[in-house]
């Protein structure tokens, strides 16, 4: 109370008495606070009893006025009383003590004002950086203490103000052996720039902010991680060095994710994994206000909002921090804790890990983490398959079998883990699963050709039904007409009945310039497409209903994908054949095996899975790669003998869906109204209880034409604008 009123009376004297200087002023509040330390013997006195707050209140003020009034890049001399009598070590010292109670608050506070609203660079001052490095040591020294607000606001001030400047960052790196800064003060107390040697340094400000990050105070934990992703993003090779040879950030994050992983439930619906949106350091809402809540999301959150912050970290860090901490996680993380998990037999927890890691793989952003997952999903094999050899690495092996798996869920959520993957910017994903085996061209019929394989003049474009025997039969004997050039590797489409306006005035035929021939091409390349369902099979009168929707769905998709794909360094054209290997024999692969296995059993499979199927194949075809161009959307691709593409594929499906048609009545009618119905057009009510439609054996064989349909008009899109694309070139 008598030092309040001491206060009081001060400011009233001042009030009355002649203004002093700055520096008068400066000195006088300092003096006021050593002479506290000097006459008060009570050292169990809290700080909040004293006047020592608002003598450091007034000290910053002057410093603010002095620096306003002082030219730029000029120290005035109450700035430089500070530096000369080591005022900042002196406060560090009572701070570090706590001395009085609460002192160590009050310290913290003013030594974030003062780097925070003076504008001169202090940092780069022997007797400024000293104290403050020796302050960042105590910091986190007490879990859940009274000052850790103080403590964080003051090392993300740092942290701010060595992303400004990053080479101080080698001045808090110290060797603890001597606990001597490293460097040694140029004239005028400024810090010259160093070489460290940084295998045998301590990074003291990383080290207070891991011990901050566990903070049971959310907020404070927050900042920490705020604070260390800075220190990690600092351009400064030493200071990553020490991070990753000295500090334990790496081995922290990955054991925090291994601690939310394993508090997680063991089984967990994979909609629910999949609805889950959390980024770290956000405020969620509370239980009472979800509506979508379910059992373990709380836990499910947590973990993926330290997924995404451990992802950002990767993103931002230094390389060297990046590939240390997507180790860690590799080597804590997904080996011996996920891997066994997707590896299990249990299907309830193969639907749940799986649904985990595609959670995982759909978040990451960062290069090196995305490495890393590819890396331990797929194996790091890059050669050419062959018939009948063993996948050599066990995770993918089994991940592709279940592709196929009797559990239609655990079908869906495998195929969504790859179409994940597909989606993401990282070349060996696509040279894995499906580049590696087309890159020789052993697909291609390498035998001689006549210069026109068909016979007779079936018009591939037309739309009848009764135009369809040559597709209807098979691939086999589906042959249209093809004229090859000298060296037989570049084909043209032969102009057919449909090319008849190509005519001179007089009615003679003319010749078709270039661009009417690339333009001529595409469209027959596209009708294949269209026209490959039965005009009797299908549920839509007019065969190209949806495909405009599905050409602009292509334009961007493909967009899309050339972006992530311009680092691959892919050619525009084809390998002439001359330059691969010769006699090859052509292995589609594990994974084309599965998803064209899938695409002939379409019309006996649930609708759900022949869409997940019809989307990863379409993910495929849109890669520009020519080679995969060629081998998915060509149809006049003169295939090697036993080779599968997918056109041969889908005629294969397209056969066997006549056969099975002819033997239902009113089959158009039905599959009409299953589309409808598929559309949300019927209405429950309206459905009749006897109708055989809705407790029909052949349910699968009418949603899977209407796939098999839609899939086609996909697919005739994609050719579209691939063709397209490539003829622009």
């Amino acid at each position: 109370m008598f030092n309040r009123f001491a206060a009081a009376l001060h400011q009233a004297v001042e009030a009355l008495a002649p203004s002093q200087s700055l520096l008068e002023d400066f000195i006088f509040h300092w003096k006021a606070i050593t002479h506290y330390f000097i006459n008060n013997k009570d050292e169990k006195c809290p700080v909040q009893e004293s006047n020592i707050s608002s003598h450091l209140d007034n000290m910053l003020v002057i410093l603010e006025q002095e620096e306003y009034q002082t030219e730029r890049n000029q120290t005035g001399p109450c700035m430089e009383h500070l530096l000369q009598h080591k005022i900042l070590e002196t406060l560090q010292t009572l701070g570090k003590a706590d001395c009085p109670p609460g002192m160590k608050q009050l310290v913290l506070g003013f030594f974030t004002n003062l780097l925070g609203k003076i504008q001169q660079p202090l940092l780069p001052h022997v007797n400024v950086y000293k104290p403050v490095h020796r302050l960042i040591k105590c910091c986190g020294d007490v879990k859940a203490g009274p000052t850790e607000k103080e403590e964080i606001q003051f090392l993300c001030l740092v942290c701010a103000k060595l992303k400004e400047t990053p080479y101080l960052i080698n001045f808090f790196l110290e060797d603890p052996k001597t606990s001597s800064s490293s460097g040694r003060a140029s004239r005028g107390g400024i810090k010259k720039k160093v070489s460290i040697d940084p295998s045998k340094m301590e990074f003291s400000l990383m080290n207070s902010l891991l011990s901050l990050v566990q903070s049971p105070d959310t907020r404070i934990a927050v900042k920490a991680c705020e604070g260390m992703l800075l220190c990690a993003s600092l351009p400064e090779k030493s200071s990553a060095d020490c991070i990753v040879g000295n500090t334990h950030l790496a081995d922290f994050l990955a054991e925090r994710l291994c601690l939310l992983y394993n508090a997680l439930p063991l089984s967990m619906d994979p909609v629910d994994v999949d609805s889950v949106e959390a980024k770290w350091g956000l405020d969620v809402s509370s239980d009472a206000d979800d509506t979508n809540a379910f059992h373990g999301k709380r836990q499910l959150i947590s973990l993926v909002s330290w997924f995404d912050y451990c992802d950002q970290v990767i993103k931002v860090a230094y390389s060297s921090i990046g590939d240390a901490v997507a180790s860690a996680l590799l080597d804590r993380f997904l080996l011996p804790i996920l891997e066994p998990l997707l590896l299990q037999t249990s299907e309830v927890g193969i639907l749940t890990s799986t649904s985990h890691l595609c959670k995982f793989v759909k978040m990451c952003e960062s290069r090196q983490l995305l490495a890393v997952l590819v890396s331990f999903i797929l194996g790091n094999d890059a050669s050419e398959e062959q018939q009948h050899d063993l996948d050599q690495h066990k995770l993918r092996q089994r991940l592709i079998e279940r592709c196929d798996h009797l559990s239609d869920e655990i079908c869906i959520m495998s195929l969504k883990l790859f179409e994940t993957l597909l989606l993401k910017s990282n070349e060996h994903v696509i040279k894995n699963l499906v580049l590696r085996n087309l890159e020789t061209r052993a697909y291609y019929n390498r035998q001689p050709m006549t210069l026109v394989q068909a016979k007779g003049s079936e018009n591939i474009s037309s739309n009848s039904g009764n135009d369809r025997d040559n597709l209807s039969n098979g691939p086999e004997n589906f042959e249209p007409e093809l004229e090859f050039d000298d060296d037989f590797q570049t084909k043209r489409l032969l102009p057919t009945g449909e090319d008849s306006d190509f005519s001179s005035e007089s009615g003679s035929p003319r010749k078709m310039t270039e661009e009417e021939e690339v333009q001529m091409g595409i469209h027959k390349l596209v009708n294949c497409f269209l026209i490959l369902v039965p005009e009797e099979a299908r549920s839509s009168l007019s065969g190209d209903v949806g495909y405009d929707m599905y050409l602009r769905e292509a334009h961007r998709q493909f967009r899309d994908c050339t972006v992530n794909c311009l680092p691959y360094d892919w050619p525009n054209y084809v390998t002439p054949l001359e330059k691969c290997p010769p006699n090859p024999s052509f292995c589609e692969g594990a994974f084309l095996k599965v998803l064209f296995d899938k695409l002939l059993r379409m019309l006996d499979q649930p609708y759900e899975v022949n869409l997940q199927v019809t989307s990863v194949i379409a993910k495929i075809a849109l890669f520009p790669h020519p080679h995969i161009q060629e081998y998915f959307l060509d149809p006049f691709l003169p295939a090697a003998p036993g080779c599968r593409t997918l056109f041969t594929v889908l005629s294969k499906v397209v056969s066997d869906l006549s056969t099975r048609a002819s033997s239902i009545s009113d089959f158009q009618k039905q599959v009409m109204l299953v589309r409808r119905q598929l559309m949300g057009l019927v209405e429950d009510q309206q459905k009749p209880v006897t109708s055989p439609l809705f407790n029909l054996p052949y349910i699968d064989l009418l949603e899977g034409v209407i796939v098999l349909e839609e899939f086609c008009k996909e697919l005739a899109a994609v050719t579209f604008v691939k063709h397209h694309a490539s003829s622009e070139r």
